[in-house]
């Protein structure tokens, strides 16, 4: 890195130059004024070309080309000037390196005390350290960078329409003191895992594949004759060049002679023994017709793989190692390399090798050490044999624990807790033996504990009688009776309650169309969508309320304020919902006059076997309607104890 101020002219102008901390800008700053701020920007990115003048040189200037403009830097240095200017240089081209490769250089460290440290390190160095740096995290890991980016929440919105349908309601039914970016952030904080996951989705990029195989002739049919059409795209030419650079040679030379335009080389090139070859499938002189053209190119040599693999050193090639031993392997072997060999098995390690070779590393460093490291080993190994083991738990150090662990005072205990203490443990569990023994509990003479009688099950009993017998009570001003565990009534009641349960879940789980309890289609939607309305307005009011920002006081009123017309929302869902159901009842009427009419026969309606109806609607969203209670209920209470507090300050 170059040292803080490097000393230049520009322009006949004396001042200093600088490479900033993230290696994205070059800045030119004039001498004087002092403190001046910089008169000369140019960002690396859109650096084409540098030029220095040559070491032999007394004049040692720097040209920086900016598209079409350029900037020439004078060094003024007495004693540093080359190694000033040989630092920038160094500095630049790694950066433009590193901007070309996707990779970004780490902040530019602090001088070193001597002076020489940056200007002293190559610039391979550099480039290898930045390409060697572990990547950042990447952007859908960031909570902050997922709620700003407008444009991946404009994409997950069009995926799913759902949410988008959600999103869009509740924006037209948000209150006026509610601004747009308030809501939205609030919209989106809650469904960060949705934007990460959306974000992970579109970031998925299709691999290459072998694409020889997938391209095919299409036949059709024209005047009674068939006509083999080639259907190539530009994606699919541009990977038969990448993966088979003798196509992309024979291409270059043949063309525009002896082929004059490209499907003339194409419908010749897929009918010719090259194809063939690089199939991997075995030439036929009697089937395959020669191509004078093209057969010359069945004998290219190509390199495989990142780096050239046509001569392979002895060390690594088995065969070749076997002139240096007396050892042979003689006859038909299983092993023997010769009997497994055919052109279908090359050619696939060929293609598997070069569709690697193209895929970017990503699961490690480009300069690490090949394999695991030390610590990633001792994690793996088997540790079934060790006689000691490092205890690695995780140690928590608690506060004041004396506070927490330290047996409580008198005054601390509650009545119940005085009165528990002063009882004798095994007292009690000897009077509760004594208390659940069958003879207490009703049993016949051989001891015999009927589980019937002890609840107070009786079969014959009738249940009007049991009703009239049963004491009435008064709660809260009402007259109710009081219903005797384990009577035909009480009975009657848990059975009701059980089968309303399994019925109500049933209809929560199901996705059938008699699972809207006769509300048409229409209506229930509409119900979906305010409910989700109203429960999305719900979660902004307790983030609001809870976080006690006096601040946002307007925007909770008006939040209040469209709580309570959800709740308008939903009744008038309700008053639709009893609408429809009129309606359906009127045509039944009618029906059933008209047959009344016609045969003289009278039909009863039964009303409660036409479902929907406000009653529906109000079963669906009872726990929401709660819920928005409370919400009000919550806010009048502290907007009055608020009011209490100001009322004798004033």
């Amino acid at each position: 890195m170059p040292p803080a101020k490097t000393s230049v002219v520009y322009k006949k102008k004396d001042g200093s130059l600088t490479v900033g901390d993230d290696t994205k800008y070059l800045f030119w700053t004039p001498s004087t004024p002092p403190g001046a701020s910089p008169a000369v920007t140019i960002p690396v990115a859109d650096i084409t070309n540098l030029q220095q003048t040559g070491e032999a040189s007394a004049k040692v200037a720097l040209k920086v080309f900016v598209k079409e403009e350029s900037y020439v830097f004078n060094f003024t240095s007495k004693d540093a000037a080359r190694k000033e200017q040989v630092a920038v240089t160094d500095t630049l081209r790694d950066a433009i390196a590193a901007l070309k490769a996707g990779t970004s250089l780490p902040s530019a460290p602090r001088a070193a005390q001597n002076g020489e440290g940056a200007a002293n390190q190559s610039g391979a160095l550099t480039m290898a350290k930045a390409v060697s740096a572990k990547p950042q995290d990447e952007g859908w890991y960031d909570d902050s960078r997922l709620k700003s980016d407008f444009k991946l929440q404009r994409s997950l919105l069009v995926s799913n329409e759902v949410l988008n349908d959600r999103f869009t309601r509740a924006l037209s039914d948000k209150p006026d003191s509610v601004t747009v970016p308030q809501f939205t952030a609030q919209f989106w904080s809650t469904r960060l895992h949705l934007l990460r996951a959306h974000a992970m989705e579109t970031a998925q990029n299709v691999s290459e594949y072998n694409v020889l195989p997938e391209i095919k002739y299409t036949t059709t049919i024209v005047n009674d004759e068939p006509i083999k059409t080639l259907n190539m795209t530009k994606e699919q030419i541009a990977l038969i060049f990448k993966q088979y650079p003798v196509v992309a040679v024979a291409f270059n030379e043949l063309l525009p002679k002896p082929f004059p335009d490209p499907p003339t080389f194409w419908s010749r090139f897929f009918a010719s023994r090259l194809l063939k070859k690089l199939k991997g499938m075995e030439i036929e002189p009697e089937k395959d017709p020669a191509d004078p053209v093209l057969d010359k190119y069945l004998d290219y040599q190509q390199a495989m793989g990142p780096a050239s693999l046509a001569f392979i050193p002895r060390t690594i090639d088995l065969e070749g190692n076997e002139q240096n031993t007396k050892f042979r392997l003689e006859g038909e072997f299983t092993m023997k390399a010769g009997r497994h060999d055919k052109p279908i098995l090359h050619l696939l390690n060929q293609m598997s090798e070069k569709l690697l070779s193209h895929v970017a590393p990503e699961d490690g460093e480009a300069h690490a050490p090949i394999g695991m490291d030390e610590e990633t080993f001792d994690q793996l190994q088997l540790r079934d044999l060790a006689m000691q083991d490092s205890d690695n738990r995780v140690v928590l150090n608690v506060r004041e624990q004396q506070r927490y662990t330290h047996a409580q005072d008198d005054d601390d205990l509650s009545a119940d807790a005085r009165l528990y203490a002063k009882q004798d443990p095994s007292a009690v569990i000897s009077s509760l033996r004594d208390d659940v023994q069958p003879v207490n509990f009703g049993s016949d003479e051989q001891g015999t504990l009927k589980l019937d009688r002890v609840i107070g099950v009786d079969e014959d009993e009738d249940e009007d009688e049991d009703m009239d017998d049963a004491p009435r009570v008064h709660t809260n001003g009402a007259r109710t009776k009081k219903v005797r565990i384990g009577s035909q009534a009480s009975l009657a009641d848990a059975s009701t309650s059980i089968i309303s349960s399994i019925s109500q879940r049933r209809r929560n789980a199901s996705s059938d169309a008699h699972s809207l309890n006769g509300l048409s289609q229409t209506v229930f939607d509409t119900l979906t969508m305010t409910h989700n309305t109203t429960t999305e307005f719900l979660l902004y009011f307790w983030t609001l309320f809870l976080s006690g920002d006096s601040s946002r006081v307007n925007e909770l009123t008006g939040l209040v304020a469209t709580l309570d017309r959800s709740l308008d929302r939903i009744n008038a869902v309700g008053a639709q919902a009893e609408k429809e159901r009129e309606e359906r009842l009127e045509k039944m009427r009618v029906q059933v006059k008209e047959y009344f009419q016609r045969t003289g026969k009278k039909r009863r309606i039964d009303d409660s076997a036409v479902g929907g109806g406000k009653k529906v609607v109000d079963q669906m969203v009872r726990p929401t309607v709660e819920a928005l209670k409370v919400a009000s209920q919550a806010y009048r209470r502290a907007l009055e104890a608020q009011m209490k507090e100001v009322g004798p300050a004033a």
